[in-house]
């Protein structure tokens, strides 16, 4: 068993798929094939079981894939550590975060910073707030953005972005007529929600609780999954909702949504950059969160 045999399981187990996993790591599909059997084979158990075009891990496979993941990232983290001591400002940035900045800001920033520092391969991965948190607290992460203040010692988190949520409605609601909504108003819609442990789904409700609202008698028609899945149900009639500005340019400019905020509850909230809390950051942890504070600053 070696390195890219690890390697081509992991991305088997976090693509699913065999085809992509081929295009992820730039193998062809026999040989991912080939190297399942010979791990198969050294087990002496199956570890993937495939349904038409996908995979899944059998419970033998998700152990090894933990495990298989666990060894990876150490070799990273030992890779930059000795590069550390160097000050090189290269190797593999592992960044985590929550939807808005992970879709509609950090794309472009690590676009901008990748120019700046090519020696760097960044990686960037979505979930929800807690996980982010969870993933810089396990160390599978070397930076995190969420839109909620890290609330645990041992992370340290940095304001670098602003945000402001709006209420979104189909263009032809009839809300639409006014300027803002009072909040009991707003309590009695149908409402498109965010999951427990969205960042954006914590900020609203500790608003609308500070405006007097108990949010455990919201009428919640629909709880989704990301920002994206719910301005779609919103163009579509399932309700309205409260979101991101930043996640709203597109539909704003093709008329397929509409917006107005609430009255006397002005919301909005800071993005923050997290990080594990210590003594001396890392030369590219140091230089990807002072390039961002620059980039923020123009």
């Amino acid at each position: 068993m070696n390195l890219s045999t690890l390697q081509t399981f992991i991305a088997v187990a976090e693509k699913k798929n065999l085809s992509l996993a081929a295009q992820e790591i730039h193998i062809t599909q026999p040989a991912i094939s080939k190297q399942l059997s010979v791990l198969e084979s050294h087990f002496g158990t199956a570890l993937v079981e495939r349904r038409g075009r996908g995979v899944n891990l059998t419970p033998a496979g998700e152990i090894f894939y933990r495990h298989a993941r666990e060894i990876l990232d150490l070799l990273h983290r030992a890779e930059q550590d000795i590069r550390n001591i160097s000050g090189e400002i290269r190797g593999r940035l592992v960044v985590w975060a929550s939807t808005i900045p992970g879709h509609y800001i950090l794309p472009g920033l690590i676009g901008a910073f990748k120019k700046e520092f090519p020696d760097v391969q960044t990686v960037l991965h979505i979930g929800d707030s807690k996980e982010v948190i969870r993933k810089l607290l396990e160390e599978s992460a070397h930076v995190g953005a969420v839109g909620i203040s890290p609330n645990n010692k041992r992370i340290e988190g940095i304001k670098f972005f602003s945000d402001e949520l709006v209420v979104i409605t189909p263009p032809e609601h009839p809300l639409t007529k006014l300027d803002e909504v009072a909040i009991d108003v707003l309590a009695k819609e149908p409402l498109v929600w965010r999951e427990t442990g969205s960042g954006t789904r914590t900020v609203v409700e500790k608003y609308l609780s500070q405006g007097g609202l108990n949010v455990d008698k919201l009428n919640i028609a629909l709880e989704l999954g990301s920002t994206g899945a719910i301005i779609a149900a919103v163009e579509a009639g399932a309700g309205i909702s409260i979101v991101s500005r930043w996640a709203i340019n597109n539909e704003l400019a093709l008329n397929k949504i509409a917006t107005l905020k609430i009255k006397d509850i002005p919301m909005d909230r800071d993005l923050y950059l997290v990080y594990p809390r210590r003594k001396n950051k890392s030369p590219l942890v140091e230089a990807f969160l002072n390039f961002t504070l620059q980039i923020r600053n123009t």
